[in-house]
């Protein structure tokens, strides 16, 4: 098969890196179209991939309202998609715009998402122009909803299912290996769908410092710039390693599901500090089936200093929430596995899959 992808986030790499990289050991020619995008392209460069960067510059626009600035990247993105894939024959298109320019060329596209759309819902652009979304079995796509192909798992199970990850301790510093540590996540709130939304600010991020440095060692990874105070916290290594520095971390804060999720599939403690989290079935789910994150609100500071100092005083907390873990998993699928017989068989699959949705428990 010819498949061209186009990745436009980090979460976009780590969610498709597994089916990328078996795709193209089982033959298949893939392309790759990323943007500058905070790590993405360290990332892909760190993966050995050959790819094209079709926004070397970023589609930032300054000094224009965020949505002027979102119509007119739209334009440039799939003319510049275009552009690439002029005179080039694929089988199929995978990963936002380019919904659009498979219309255009009648190719057939994929959208992933997990994201609902009463939270997110500019992406009808391309829930409304793709062939078929791919999202969790749990993720409300309202009107789209028929379009779904649905699967029993989340997206961080696509590079992070025991299948897919074997956590190294030797991916860590030395220094690491021997002591407590403890990781906070400080996303930038510079996205169309982040408007309106807070965080963990410094005021916040300072206070969670001082309550975790008793115990052990803190790390911040953060997409925004810090105090000058907090940058000695920042976390430095591979951009690839952050797996493996979540799954032995014992504890996980932050203001972003992406990472969240990503903590309590690993089996991390994990704290969600936002104000959008009830609109998001997914964390509901890990929160109230699984016990896997907590959630608290931007409006409730205090609760979130009082659930660190419990969790922090627990003994045996990462024990517990290993086991936790263990019922996820035999609960979900291995999301990469399933997807890449659904890219390889397309169209088939879909049949396959409107036949007998059970289907892809074959794949856990």
């Amino acid at each position: 098969m010819n498949i061209l992808f186009f990745l436009v986030h980090p979460a976009k790499f780590n969610f498709h890196r597994v089916q990328i990289n078996e795709l193209i050991f089982r033959g298949h020619n893939v392309d790759i179209l990323i943007t500058s995008k905070d790590i993405l392209e360290d990332l892909v460069q760190e993966e050995g991939w050959e790819y094209t960067n079709i926004f070397p510059e970023g589609r930032k626009i300054p000094g224009l309202h965020v949505y002027a600035a979102a119509f007119i990247s739209l334009v440039r993105t799939v003319y510049r998609l275009w552009k690439f894939s002029r005179g080039k024959k694929y089988d199929l298109f995978i990963g936002d715009l380019l919904t659009i320019l498979g219309r255009l060329k009648g190719v057939p596209s994929l959208y992933p998402t997990d994201d609902v759309l009463v939270q997110v819902p500019e992406q009808s652009v391309f829930l409304s122009t793709c062939n078929h979304i791919i999202a969790p079995k749990i993720t409300d796509l309202g009107r789209y909803n028929s379009k779904k192909i649905a699967y029993d798992g989340y997206k961080a199970l696509a590079h992070l299912h025991p299948n897919q990850f074997k956590p190294e301790k030797s991916r860590l510093p030395n220094d690491l290996l021997h002591k407590p540590f403890f990781m906070i996540r400080c996303v930038g709130f510079s996205a169309t769908h982040d408007i309106g939304k807070s965080g963990i600010n410094n005021e916040i991020l300072n206070k969670l410092v001082h309550i975790l440095e008793r115990k052990g060692r803190v790390l911040i990874t953060s997409e925004r710039k810090l105090p000058i105070e907090l940058e000695k916290y920042r976390l430095k290594s591979l951009k690839t390693d952050i797996s493996h520095y979540i799954y032995f971390a014992e504890l996980l804060i932050g203001d972003s599901t992406t990472m969240g999720a990503e903590a309590a599939v690993l089996g991390t403690p994990s704290i969600e500090f936002d104000n959008y989290f009830e609109e998001i079935e997914q964390m509901q789910e890990l929160e109230n089936e699984y016990g896997l994150n907590f959630c608290v609100k931007t409006s409730e500071p205090e609760e979130l200093f009082n659930k660190v100092e419990e969790f922090i005083n627990i003994p045996d907390l990462k024990e517990e929430f290993r086991k936790r873990r263990q019922k996820l998993i035999a609960d979900k699928i291995d999301v990469s596995a399933f997807l890449i017989w659904f890219i390889e068989n397309y169209p088939e699959s879909v049949s396959v899959l409107k036949k007998d949705p059970s289907y892809q428990y074959r794949f856990k």
